[in-house]
């Protein structure tokens, strides 16, 4: 009996094994028809030899079929992601750009960035050359999982032109 109870045991435990193990291969979010195999891809910044947090990462390339991009932690890593859900870069040459603005709150009233419009003030953190696929000399080349570390010079503080 006791044998039977063991077997028993263990056949139940198999099967949950199998069953939790089949729902996580099962459950893996599938890609978008088209989308290119996507790597493991993470980008470490810092601004004056110190963790850059709380920028925005964008790896752009001449097809611009993918909105590849993320935001640094507090450590100033950014993890990538394709269209915002699917972890990684397809592989390729990318112009790495990095922005980072901060609005000053003048009133308890101001809640984000969109409040501007009513008397708040924007700032770059980082300097416009990295800010766009033309001026950018940040460049990455995605080929199986990839790590990047770039420095975008001294802090600033430049107020954003109103349009």
């Amino acid at each position: 009996m006791k044998k039977l109870l063991k077997r028993r045991s263990t056949l139940i435990a198999t099967v949950l094994a199998v069953v939790a193990a089949s729902c996580f291969v099962g459950c893996a979010r599938k890609t978008p028809d088209g989308m290119p195999k996507l790597y493991p891809c993470s980008i470490t910044l810092t601004q004056g030899n110190a963790p850059l947090a709380d920028a925005t990462v964008t790896l752009v390339n001449d097809s611009l079929e993918w909105a590849i991009s993320g935001t640094t932690d507090e450590k100033g890593v950014a993890v990538i992601y394709t269209h915002g859900t699917y972890a990684g870069a397809p592989e390729g040459d990318y112009v790495v750009v990095v922005q980072k603005q901060i609005v000053e709150k003048p009133t308890e009233q101001q809640q984000s960035a969109s409040d501007i419009i009513i008397g708040g003030v924007a700032y770059n953190c980082v300097s416009e050359e990295f800010g766009s696929k033309n001026t950018s000399p940040l460049k990455l080349e995605v080929k199986g999982k990839t790590n990047g570390s770039f420095d975008v010079g001294e802090a600033i503080r430049e107020e954003v032109k109103r349009i």
